[in-house]
């Protein structure tokens, strides 16, 4: 198993309310293997993102980053391979922008043609399961779920080598939910990338998750593999919530 990133001792605090949100936080996420970080609202979660993708600084500890300190990495690469899915779509896109303007603006800026844009876009469409017929839609017109699917497309517009994806179910109900997590797992295992998904859902974790971290006030306190997953052995430590 690979190590993407590892935190040692990383901590968070935010000096005008003297909240503590990570507070020593040590942590392995594996590279082409789904890792899902589990825990109560506020505990944290969103925030340990933020600092892994680099979009919030840390005060304290060390993130290592491909065996490198994360700092010395150029952004701009780190960002291409690096991508995340947000929680609310509707809130993720430009409103006055259709499906196919969502999906070619990432690669229009990278300068690919026409043609490989257009490519590109059909057959993300046919992996998130999609029809052409939506590129001419703007996001008011498509419901939560196709929505959903068109910001995971975005997001793999360049390629990236792993995803965060930060509770991105939870304004879904159960169906929807549950035929979303299929299509994030078979994407994992079809594109060979990493992901870390995070939910205080325990339920979406265990169906899709090789590895649960569970978090709680900050700090990680048990770590589980699961035997259902990429691994192939099971190895647990502590209790999930």
């Amino acid at each position: 198993m690979k190590a993407r990133f590892e935190l040692k001792g990383v901590s968070k605090y935010y000096d005008d309310s003297g909240v503590i949100a990570l507070d020593g936080v040590n942590l392995t996420l594996f590279d082409r293997k789904i890792n899902a970080l589990v825990g109560k609202s506020g505990c944290g979660k969103s925030t340990l993102a933020r600092v892994i993708l680099r979009l919030e600084p840390y005060e304290k500890g060390e993130i290592v980053y491909h065996s490198k300190k994360i700092e010395s990495v150029p952004v701009p690469g780190f960002r291409k391979k690096n991508q995340v899915v947000f929680q609310n779509p509707f809130l993720s896109v430009n409103p006055c922008f259709t499906v196919r303007e969502i999906l070619s603006d990432p690669m229009e800026v990278e300068k690919k043609t026409k043609t490989e844009i257009k490519e590109k876009i059909d057959f993300l469409l046919d992996l998130v399961g999609l029809s052409p017929g939506c590129l001419m839609k703007y996001p008011q017109e498509l419901s939560g779920g196709e929505l959903q699917r068109i910001t995971l497309a975005r997001a793999l517009t360049l390629d990236p080598e792993f995803l965060v994806l930060d509770e991105p179910f939870s304004a879904l109900d159960e169906i929807m939910a549950g035929r979303m997590i299929r299509y994030f797992k078979k994407i994992a295992v079809d594109l060979g990338i990493g992901m870390l998904f995070i939910s205080h859902h325990l339920k979406h974790v265990e169906s899709m998750a090789d590895v649960i971290d569970t978090m709680e006030s900050g700090r990680i306190i048990s770590q589980c593999f699961q035997p259902g997953g990429s691994f192939r052995e099971a190895h647990c430590m502590g209790p999930l919530l």
